[in-house]
């Protein structure tokens, strides 16, 4: 079943101005009946105070990504990441992540509920055993933590592109993961077994499993038939170029971004006939070939998506 609508609007609205983004919420909240957004979160970094100001003025909530820091800081150092096999680095993504894990608490206590916290592993740098054990005890500590850091919410693992080191498209456009989503789910098997509380779950997004040449779908149903759960999906195409699919976010009104409103539907009827809840979300750039749309058409077209 789909427990609630996630909007993505930063995709869209991340170059303005806080209060023009806070403007765009508002409307999201008030108009839209949308209370729930994914948010790009920082360690050392709050959310604006127009921000926190407008998710608490309506009652809303968020899913926390932590997508863009990994991507920023990967450029500077290919090692980070929670599955990373040089310690100093995994110990540094561990640390952010405990800083952030602090901010969701400080956010609740602002009126600002996190639903999900959603994190990631890191390039690929070692061989697929090392880089699980390594993510291996990065999620046991941090499971351990979001027990009292999330109230009401939960840890998340989420699935990046994992092409491999030869492909011709570069960082962070792709190699997001060092593991894929088999690996990943095993990875989550052991951590759960051993966690007493709330499982870390797995997040994913639709153009992400575009990029590792997936089909979505069937990555969807492969997790909802797991003993793995599955918090939501985030409803997003890519970019199109001669060597692939690169992580763009475009959406269904780029025809050339592998998603469409039908693949919209396809993923809310899977999640709707699930036994188990978990969000439906949409995250989609202003991108469209090489021009762009106006965030009007882009937040109003998502949102037709998530309420159709």
């Amino acid at each position: 079943m789909i427990s609630e609508k996630v909007l993505g609007a930063y995709a869209a609205v991340g170059a303005l101005s806080p209060s023009e983004q806070a403007g765009w919420y508002r409307k999201a909240a008030t108009e839209w009946n949308i209370k729930t957004f994914e948010v790009p979160l920082f360690p050392g970094q709050p959310l604006s105070s127009e921000l926190v100001e407008v998710f608490s003025d309506t009652g809303a909530s968020i899913v926390g990504t932590m997508v863009a820091l990994w991507a920023g800081k990967g450029q500077a150092d290919p090692a980070y990441g929670l599955a990373s096999t040089v310690e100093s680095a995994r110990r540094q993504a561990l640390l952010d992540a405990q800083a952030v894990l602090q901010q969701c608490l400080d956010l609740s206590a602002e009126g600002v509920g996190v639903k999900v916290l959603a994190v990631h592993t890191g390039q690929g740098t070692g061989g697929v055993i090392e880089h699980g054990i390594a993510l291996h005890h990065s999620l046991s500590e941090l499971g351990k933590a979001a027990q009292t850091a999330l109230p009401g919410g939960e840890l998340a693992l989420e699935v990046a592109d994992s092409r491999p080191a030869d492909h011709p498209i570069p960082f962070p456009a792709a190699k997001k993961s060092s593991l894929d989503v088999d690996a990943l789910i095993q990875v989550l098997a052991a951590v759960n077994a051993e966690l007493d509380g709330t499982p870390v779950a797995v997040m994913l997004n639709w153009g992400r499993m575009l990029i590792n040449g997936d089909r979505p779908l069937d990555i969807i149903e492969r997790v909802l038939t797991s003993d793995t759960r599955l918090a939501g999906v985030i409803l997003s195409g890519a970019g199109a170029s001669p060597d692939g699919f690169v992580d763009s976010h475009n959406s269904h009104l780029d025809p050339d971004s592998g998603f469409s409103a039908d693949d919209a539907h396809q993923c809310a009827a899977a999640l709707t006939a699930s036994a188990q809840s978990s969000f439906l979300g949409t995250k989609c750039s202003v991108k469209k070939g090489d021009g762009a749309l106006t965030v009007d058409e882009v937040l109003a077209a998502q949102v037709e998506l998530l309420n159709g």
